[in-house]
């Protein structure tokens, strides 16, 4: 039987992609899932070295990106997974609150399977933390019925980069990684694809089409 396009799900599985390209991604792809063109679609990457300023941020942003998820300034880079839900939330039946409830429920499954306990916290804290560090931040823009942004979990990360901002308007010293947790490197291709398996579970992602690389 052929797969309606407009309805099959979409994953990029890619590796190290400029921030700006992804962006544009993005942008791309949200307005076909807002004219329900496209099915929900869900990107997984890294970032070279970027700083972002979300909608909350007031002021000079600097050399930050402005862009127009909730939340303030935040660092993506090397080691850290980037994950991107263009979702219609009319179609998928969710809205934003169920949505950030999904995205946490996968990282914290995903730390479970590597020994790291998370928690899910809302508001002013929204993410995932282990003790008092937070290991995952999220934030989203709503544009129409389609979601944009996502979530970015540090594995490997190199903390210090966070040291020049007050990550998710915090001290720059909450934030940890899983790395820095378990005390040994994790590869971050395979924390990548047991990531993408959870989230086609908490999802209920079972028709869907795969790419390696932004068409």
């Amino acid at each position: 039987m052929e797969q309606d396009l407009r309805k099959c799900a979409v994953i990029y599985d890619l590796e190290t992609v400029d921030y700006l390209k992804a962006l544009d991604l993005q942008k791309k792809i949200h307005d076909k899932v807002n004219k329900e063109e496209s099915g929900d679609t869900f990107i997984f990457l890294q970032h070279p070295d970027v700083y972002t300023a979300g909608s909350h941020f007031r002021g000079d942003p600097g050399g930050a990106i402005k862009i127009n998820r909730g939340g303030y300034l935040t660092y993506h880079g090397p080691g850290q997974l980037v994950a991107y839900y263009i979702i219609n939330l009319k179609r998928s039946n969710l809205d934003a609150l169920k949505l950030i409830k999904l995205i946490q429920d996968s990282v914290i499954e995903l730390l479970g399977y590597y020994g790291i306990s998370g928690r899910a916290e809302l508001k002013e804290k929204t993410g995932v933390w282990v003790g008092n560090k937070k290991i995952c931040s999220i934030g989203l823009g709503i544009d129409k019925f389609a979601t944009m942004h996502g979530m970015g979990l540090n594995i490997s990360t190199d903390l210090k980069k966070f040291n020049v901002i007050n990550p998710c308007n915090f001290s720059p010293e909450i934030m940890t990684s899983m790395n820095a947790i378990i005390e040994k490197p994790l590869s971050f291709n395979d924390v990548k694809e047991k990531f993408i398996e959870i989230t086609q579970e908490k999802f209920r992602i079972t028709d869907y089409r795969i790419y390696n690389d932004i068409l």
